[in-house]
């Protein structure tokens, strides 16, 4: 089982009501969809270089 932590985020309503949409549409939650989206970009990032020497948070 993945460890799994909680953090607080502050969302415009714009914002939150486009990810309950895009989550819906992918079969997630808005949370779903939140922890996808930040793990696509740290994995980008990490494969381009851009997190070179930083631990790898995706994993985390």
């Amino acid at each position: 089982m993945e460890d799994k932590r909680s953090i607080t985020f502050r969302l415009d309503a714009s914002l939150i009501r486009a990810l309950k949409i895009r989550g819906a549409m992918n079969d997630r939650s808005a949370n779903g969809e939140l922890s996808t989206i930040l793990k696509n970009v740290l994995e980008t990032e990490k494969a381009s270089g851009q997190l070179a020497g930083t631990p790898d948070a995706s994993s985390k």
